[in-house]
């Protein structure tokens, strides 16, 4: 069974550098992770500053999205719990299977970039980084503040956004009943001043202008006409690039 793991692992860092090729503009986008180690420290950081770093011992969820989190003292084992409305960041490391293909994603992002926007070593060392945000879950329910995963921390100064983890995908590569390459989601969280709404991959359209509008040289370069959601990605970057030059 160890070696049928072991070869499954590794047959899946070759796929994710094919992947990879195949899928570098969506992949400009860290992976929606759902497991986190119990075994590295994690840090909360609250909305008075305080910052409280344990080991994960529960995490709930509404819809894929965080809500409740539990942390336990590294030195004296007490646990400390925290609903969402009282945390502004948290960072956790991703477990299982998924602390693999974090490490194998960071490989092509370490060639990717020169520079981010947010600087955290925590960031650099593969932790997952969740943002409170209050939110109506796919355009249709009541508000709640929310946990929810950056998955453009690197270049979200203007445009931030954030994984759905319910979110549909397109045909992934499946290795021993994993899916190690993933396929593409087809659904975002996307969040541009103080608007943040749900787009899915049938709508890009119906958002290009509320997006992208306000950049003429952007929009000289990808019109609405030519876009496509695999290079989502790529055109977040772009219109960052483009507009802080």
């Amino acid at each position: 069974m160890k070696l049928r793991v072991l070869l499954a692992l590794l047959f899946a860092s070759v796929s994710l550098i094919n992947a990879q090729d195949e899928k570098i503009d969506m992949l400009m986008f860290e992976p929606v992770y759902n497991s986190y180690s119990p075994n590295v420290v994690s840090k909360v950081i609250l909305e008075d500053g305080t910052v409280v770093e344990g080991f994960r011992d529960d995490v709930d969820r509404k819809k894929g999205q965080i809500y409740y989190v539990k942390l336990k003292d590294s030195i004296t084992g007490e646990k400390k719990e925290f609903n969402a409305e009282q945390i502004k960041e948290m960072y956790l490391f991703p477990g299982g299977f998924e602390k693999f293909t974090k490490s194998a994603s960071y490989m092509f992002d370490a060639r990717r970039w020169g520079s981010q926007d947010l600087q955290s070593d925590l960031i650099d060392k593969g932790f997952i980084f969740f943002k409170k945000q209050t939110v109506s879950l796919k355009n249709k329910k009541d508000e709640r503040e929310l946990l929810m995963q950056l998955i453009n921390p690197k270049f979200s100064s203007l445009i931030e956004v954030y994984g759905d983890p319910m979110a549909k995908k397109t045909t992934g590569l499946g290795i021993g009943g994993f899916n190690v390459a993933g396929g593409l989601a087809k659904s975002y969280y996307f969040k541009k001043g103080d608007n943040i709404f749900w787009l899915e991959k049938k709508n890009l359209d119906d958002y290009y202008e509320n997006l992208f509008g306000d950049n003429t040289e952007f929009m000289a370069k990808y019109p609405k006409k030519n876009i496509k959601w695999k290079m989502l990605g790529e055109y977040v970057f772009m219109y960052t690039k483009m507009s802080l030059e």
